[in-house]
């Protein structure tokens, strides 16, 4: 089993993040829910994002904020309680470390 592995860089890049997308008209709580650091990966991930076209924006953001970071996923999520709407993923390491 792999350790967790925890990269406080991440909350810098989470903040780099949200300051650019708001730079773009991409704004907290209107246009996406959260922002999660994925420890795993070296990563961000954005929820809660109501609008396929604003899905999009927030991806061509970070992959142009975080060039080195070549690995991303976009899908709606229309089932749970929680996040409910499309999710932007952009990470650096290929695969997740799963523990098993």
């Amino acid at each position: 089993m792999q350790e967790f592995r925890f990269c406080s860089e991440l909350f810098e890049y989470r903040s780099t993040a949200i300051e650019t997308m708001s730079k773009h008209g991409l704004d907290l709580f209107t246009n996406f829910g959260t922002i999660d650091v994925l420890h795993d990966v070296f990563g961000l991930e954005v929820c809660g994002i109501p609008e396929e076209s604003d899905a999009l924006k927030i991806l061509s953001v970070l992959r142009t904020t975080f060039p080195n970071w070549r690995h991303f996923d976009m899908f709606e999520k229309d089932s749970g309680i929680l996040d409910l709407g499309w999710q932007v993923s952009i990470h650096r390491d290929q695969t997740r470390a799963l523990g098993f």
